[in-house]
């Protein structure tokens, strides 16, 4: 059984060496840290961590804000852990996944993390609903009907190549063709 820390940086002021000093003060016997803050870097340390840890290990990290981005980061993680029979223990928050109540822990982050989720799609569809109130027309617009039909002539003139009317429409080939063919049904139709 090994413990094993991890120590990011999320903020240009963060210090990580303090980190890494309080977890190697806790006993950690080897630590791990990335030391960027954008979401858009892969997580090395972390990967590393996963990747070296073992059923019955320890991950051990200052808050758990260091070892996720969000909730459903935060869930993923401990999912894993979970999965590989590694614990977690988080020294400021006192949660420590090995003691009687670690399961717990857990247990109230997959709660959260559908919560969460939940919220976030309410606020959405809430969203989505006022603005159809205010009669804002949502989906994708209907590109200009004028260049459409301005396309269509040109194409039945027989004066223009395609070339010719996308450079002059702006419209894509594809679309012009969609509007000939919806135009020839319709007409087809009458």
């Amino acid at each position: 059984m090994a413990k094993l820390g991890y120590a990011r940086v999320a903020a240009r002021n963060d210090a990580l060496e303090e980190q890494v000093e309080v977890l190697e003060e806790f006993g950690c016997d080897k630590v791990f840290t990335d030391d960027r803050s954008n979401s858009n870097i892969e997580r090395s340390g972390l990967k590393a961590m996963l990747d070296y840890a073992r059923e019955g290990d320890i991950v051990v990290v200052m808050k758990l804000d260091r070892l996720a981005r969000s909730i459903q980061d935060l869930q993923s993680i401990t999912d894993e852990l979970k999965e590989r029979g590694i614990d977690l223990i988080s020294l400021t928050q006192n949660i420590d996944t090995s003691s009687e109540n670690g399961e717990s822990v857990f247990n109230w982050i997959d709660i959260f993390a559908d919560f969460e989720r939940e919220v976030h799609s309410e606020r959405i569809r809430s969203g989505i609903d006022n603005a159809r109130e205010k009669g804002v027309k949502l989906g994708r617009s209907e590109m200009n009907i004028d260049l459409k039909e301005k396309a269509y002539d040109m194409y039945c003139s027989g004066d223009y190549t395609m070339r010719d009317i996308v450079k002059e429409t702006g419209l894509s080939r594809a679309t012009i063709y969609r509007y000939i063919e919806k135009k020839k049904a319709a007409e087809k139709m009458v």
